[in-house]
């Protein structure tokens, strides 16, 4: 009996020293952790986005399971978005979408039936007596539009990079036409690539150096359109204008400061757009979380 009661009695002590059974205990500092677990639903937007920014489309039923299921072995790590966007970017269509954005764009939606009736006129131009005295100016356009025929082959095989295909597209008969005038071809050059006015002394440089007189732009010298042109495009100023291209692409916004220092740096010693968007489109903001 009187071990009974010795046990009864530290179980009223036991009890008492729990308090109440039913009071909540709340130990300091005790959160809970963040869930990192990326929702399935922004998996499938990331994937669509990927294709219809690059593709121009969704992606098909095979596309999207595959990609999906990449995306799934590792919670959509970076490795996995990388892997997901390179596989789209090595796609011919990435290119030709490129091109034809390009295309468009500087050239009005010129195709190569445009090319090839200037080509035919100007070559007729050489056999006529009465355009012998500009046999040089004629060689001369049917360089400029042979590149400029070439330009699509070589850029989809990679011979040329995209700023080498952006420089075939404004040197060109067709551009000069749609920008008539020195001032006008300066203005468009600079809006299209630099995502800017020139300055006055900019303007006023490169208009010179168009008309082939001796001038400084970009700190470089030059005394021709086609030195203009190779200045611009070797220029940090179409590197940072590429960059404004891509933020304002991709995440609907204008890069700060320290984004678009990096991103000129990294355009300018990869020499890779493609790099710079992929860099782009595999960080959290795009991804969407």
């Amino acid at each position: 009996m009187r071990g009974l009661i010795t046990i009864l009695g530290m179980c009223l002590l036991l009890l008492a020293a729990c308090g109440d059974p039913g009071e909540l205990i709340i130990v300091p500092e005790n959160e809970s952790p963040p869930d990192l677990t990326v929702p399935q639903v922004v998996k499938e937007n990331f994937v669509n986005r990927v294709y219809i920014t690059l593709l121009g489309r969704k992606p098909q039923g095979a596309e999207l399971t595959s990609a999906l299921s990449l995306l799934d072995q590792d919670n959509a790590s970076v490795d996995q978005r990388t892997e997901v966007i390179e596989t789209v970017l090595v796609d011919p269509a990435y290119k030709e979408r490129q091109y034809n954005i390009a295309r468009i764009d500087l050239l009005n939606n010129f195709d190569t039936t445009d090319i090839a009736l200037f080509q035919a006129v100007f070559t007729q131009y050489l056999t006529d007596p009465q355009y012998e005295q500009f046999i040089d100016l004629i060689n001369y356009e049917l360089n400029r539009l042979d590149e400029l025929s070439k330009a699509p082959i070589r850029y989809f095989d990679g011979s040329i990079n995209r700023a080498e295909m952006h420089q075939r597209m404004v040197n060109n008969q067709f551009y000069d036409e749609i920008n008539m005038g020195t001032q006008n071809f300066v203005l468009s050059v600079f809006e299209h690539f630099l995502n800017r006015y020139p300055t006055e002394a900019e303007e006023q440089q490169a208009i010179l150096m168009c008309d082939g007189f001796y001038s400084v732009c970009f700190s470089t010298e030059g005394n021709s359109k086609e030195d203009f042109l190779d200045i611009l495009i070797e220029s940090d100023a179409y590197r940072e204008g590429q960059v404004l291209d891509l933020y304002e692409a991709l995440l609907f916004r204008d890069p700060n400061s320290q984004e678009m220092t990096a991103g000129a740096l990294q355009y300018g010693q990869t020499n890779s757009y493609d790099s710079l968007l992929l860099d782009i489109m595999i960080s959290e903001e795009f991804l969407g979380r």
